[in-house]
């Protein structure tokens, strides 16, 4: 078994909220964030996910629970596995004996494809660093503006023109099969291999664990064409999920409440050199739901600083579409026209480059507004109608009045147009967003009606001072030792009883309750489904005496008689069905007595 201990360190390091993000799109109402159930079709949301609690539920099918039981229901994993699943996406480490002995997740094989690549990036590094052979890719660095402390940092390589890697793996007698699977080879059609990288500078490419898993090389001559030259993907490597510099920048990240995306190695290494140390760039495509993942982990705000070139302002554009849904702050950092930000180092020097870094940040808005400007004339009047109206469309997105306030100044005093004229038009755009508007909140009403008037069968009163007593209990520390002292208290019904008997295990190894850890005590799917719907469906203010007594005198003395009465009832209709017409009197004698100790009860 992994130990209590592990399974406490790694769901105590883990959002839900950030790992059911990753499958299910979720959108904020109230307290709780709501979205599509994934476990069946729906048109209305009605999975339910509280950041609070760090649990989910939902209320059309009933599931429910912490983190580990959402990926046990979503892809069939055992808990073991559940556990294991977490940790890599959070990016915590488990002992191999943990992960051999309970899911079989540990493959040896990746560990050696590792340490090949870890070995390559030593020989390469030593090949920069210290031959002759290395000694032209050192100057071009050095004449980048890179240091020794940088270079040795990112541990920066050279793979010269010769095999030197099979070779130098031949002579540690590692299995071709394994260097086949490397990734380092490339080969031919007679099944021989040869480096896959030569005559370029190295830059490894580590997992978010600091793991070497991939290269790529970079050209600093005209010998070859492609300027980059990545390793394939292997099994220790997918470029969907690896982030260039995560590893070194997430501890940064945190610290800084954010995180810059570059578009380059080169560019990220820059800034790293200038004292910009949360960069971080993909592999040469958009970011990946799995990239935006790991970035959400650390930060919720991310700014796009590419190219000041056209290229580069069409990719910030399409980056700010893709990550318009990503629950992240956008923001941009505009370099000056034509410049890249490692060009921008160069030619100014790191501290006003890091300045500038510091300076230039924009919202999405602002960068629209001049993006729109690209490939139009504005001394046209037809282009500069046509601009204004994008822009208004832009403007009537945003939901703060002051905000709105400042762009329209903005567009008046750039063009000279009355701001009444641009308010007219801009209420025109609003109109008809607004339908949209009406349309979204009804869905959130939705939303609210589903808290509030869910699809739970008519529980009795017994039942339900039974779930509201237990949630007291579990909450209030003071309510769990008066009810733990009186004699023979029992809860009525089955599965209050045997949650009421979990909960006394669960608080010999806990101080506090804490509901994403207490539905690992509990096994059975059913029990676990009506903890998780007690707990979303009872939240309630400050307990007091009259309200915990109420709830027991019901439990321990009108339920029997409910019970009694309920039996006796069933017995009437029974001889009413017979025609036992001595029978249904003396039922019926048998059941006045019943109300009239109910009664009593009530009263006092």
């Amino acid at each position: 078994m992994i130990p209590e201990t592990v399974i406490e360190n790694v769901r105590s390091q883990t959002n839900v909220l950030d790992v059911i993000s990753a499958f299910v799109h979720l959108k904020k109402s109230g307290n709780n964030y709501f979205g599509l159930c994934p476990f069946q079709a729906e048109k209305t949301p009605s999975f339910s996910v509280s950041e609070d609690k760090q649990i989910f539920h939902c209320f059309s099918c009933g599931r429910g629970g912490n983190v580990f039981k959402f990926l046990m229901d979503l892809q069939g994993l055992s808990f073991p596995e559940a556990v294991v699943k977490v940790a890599e996406m959070q990016g915590i480490e488990l002992s191999k004996d943990y992960l051999s002995k309970n899911t079989g997740h540990v493959n040896n094989g990746n560990q050696e494809l590792i340490k090949l690549h870890e070995d390559a990036s030593k020989l390469y590094h030593h090949i920069l660093m210290n031959t002759e052979i290395g000694e032209p890719s050192l100057k071009y660095l050095q004449a980048r503006g890179l240091t020794k402390s940088t270079i040795e940092y990112y541990q920066l390589g050279f793979a010269p023109k010769n095999k030197i890697l099979e070779e130098f793996f031949k002579q540690k007698n590692i299995s071709t099969d394994l260097l086949r699977k490397s990734g380092l080879f490339a080969e031919n059609d007679a099944g021989n291999l040869k480096d896959r990288f030569f005559n370029r500078i190295i830059f490894p490419i580590k997992n978010n664990n600091g793991s070497i898993v991939a290269f790529s090389g970079r050209v600093f001559d005209e010998d070859n064409q492609a300027k980059y030259l990545n390793s394939p993907e292997t099994d220790i490597f997918n470029k969907r999920k690896v982030l260039f510099n995560f590893s070194n920048a997430k501890d940064e990240i945190r610290k800084q409440y954010s995180v810059i995306l570059f578009e380059g190695f080169m560019d990220v290494i820059s800034a790293f050199q200038s004292g910009v140390k949360n960069g971080i760039a993909s592999m040469g495509t958009s970011l990946t739901n799995d990239q935006v993942y790991q970035i959400k982990r650390h930060t919720k705000h991310l700014y796009i600083c590419y190219d000041g070139d056209a290229p580069g302002q069409n990719a910030i554009n399409r980056a700010l579409k893709l990550l318009q849904n990503s629950q992240l702050k956008l923001g941009v950092i505009q370099m000056p026209k034509g410049v890249d930000p490692d060009e921008y180092r160069k030619q100014y020097g790191e501290q006003r480059f890091l300045e500038y870094i510091n300076s230039a940040k924009e919202s999405p808005v602002s960068f629209e507004m001049q993006y729109l400007k690209l490939n139009r004339n504005l001394n046209n009047e037809q282009d500069l109608a046509a601009y204004i109206d994008d822009t208004l469309k832009i403007i009537a997105t945003m939901s703060k009045p002051i905000e709105r306030e400042i762009y329209l100044n903005q567009l008046s005093e750039q063009f000279g147009i009355d701001k009444k004229t641009l308010v007219i038009q801009l209420n025109k755009i609003d109109s008809f967003s607004n339908q949209k508007i009406n349309v979204d909140n009804s869905n959130n009403q939705n939303i609210s009606s589903i808290t509030t008037t869910t699809k739970h069968r008519q529980i009795s009163k017994v039942e339900s001072a039974e779930r509201m007593l237990l949630y007291r209990m579990l909450h209030d520390h003071d309510v769990w030792i008066k009810i733990m002292g009186i004699d023979g208290f029992n809860f009525v019904h089955e599965p209050y009883q045997m949650l009421f008997l979990l909960a006394q295990g669960y608080f010999t190894e806990h101080d506090e309750f804490e509901i994403s850890a207490f539905t690992d005590f509990i096994k059975e799917d059913n029990l676990q489904k009506l903890m998780i719907d007690i707990e979303v469906t009872n939240i309630l203010g400050t307990s007091s005496t009259k309200e915990i007594d109420d709830y027991v005198n019901i439990i321990m003395n009108q339920a029997p008689i409910d019970i009694k009465l309920k039996s006796k009832k069933d017995e009437f209709k029974e001889a009413t069905r017979l025609g036992d017409i001595d029978r249904q009197t003396q039922l019926a004698i048998e059941i006045i007595g019943l109300k009239k100790k109910q009664q009593l009860i009530d009263k006092d």
